[in-house]
């Protein structure tokens, strides 16, 4: 895949999540959980709870691909009550979702950033990054980690991996921290979220060394 390639591939990922979560009129829905089905706030706390769960000292946390900031709102609360505390960054290729971030977490806008995680420079390093390989092409999953790691973590940071399944995936041949493995990356814990009798997310941590 040439540059310009990569780059229609972006702005088509772009506007297929864009429109999607403007679409969703719960905060849940526009932070990507129950787009096309009845979710409620309890189901999403069980598929996104987990990435809470990972976390395991306070400090700096960067959600990349932070939609409209409901899930950097949440982790806030749920960190919290194991008495940790994070400061929330987050990074989307949306400005019209990162608008809806900043309303959200207004104490927070200047941690907010429009931005591309494959060439965007942070401007400091963090302790945990979420992020998914969904937002660059399989092609790039590998090299993608390692910019993460080397670019994005401090020393001894976690990075949080996301797999978040539908209801119609009822057998997946490949979870995420089996890829990461098969790519040569070794992943510390793996914390998952069951919904409706079926494991939907799945959330493996890589640390840096």
């Amino acid at each position: 895949m040439n540059q310009e390639e990569l780059a229609q591939w972006f702005d088509a990922n772009k506007t297929l999540l864009e429109t999607a979560y403007l679409a969703g009129q719960q905060p849940w829905q526009q932070s990507g959980v129950g787009l096309h089905t009845q979710r409620t706030a309890a189901d999403w706390e069980t598929l996104r709870r987990p990435i809470a769960d990972c976390v395991d000292r306070s400090g700096s946390f960067l959600d990349i691909g932070c939609a409209n900031g409901y899930l950097l709102e949440c982790l806030l609360l749920w960190v919290n009550e194991c008495g940790l505390i994070i400061d929330p960054y987050g990074l989307d290729l949306s400005e019209k979702l990162v608008e809806l971030a900043k309303k959200r977490l207004p104490h927070f806008a200047h941690h907010l950033y429009v931005g591309n995680a494959w060439t965007w420079i942070p401007p400091q390093t963090f302790d945990y990054v979420r992020t998914e390989l969904v937002y660059v092409p399989p092609e790039l999953h590998q090299q993608f980690v390692s910019l993460l790691l080397e670019r994005y973590l401090n020393p001894r940071g976690r990075l949080l991996i996301a797999e978040y399944r539908g209801r119609q995936q009822t057998a997946p041949t490949v979870t995420i921290d089996s890829y990461l493995t098969n790519m040569g990356f070794t992943v510390r814990h793996v914390k998952v979220g069951v919904l409706d009798g079926m494991e939907q997310t799945r959330i493996a941590v890589v640390e840096k060394d």
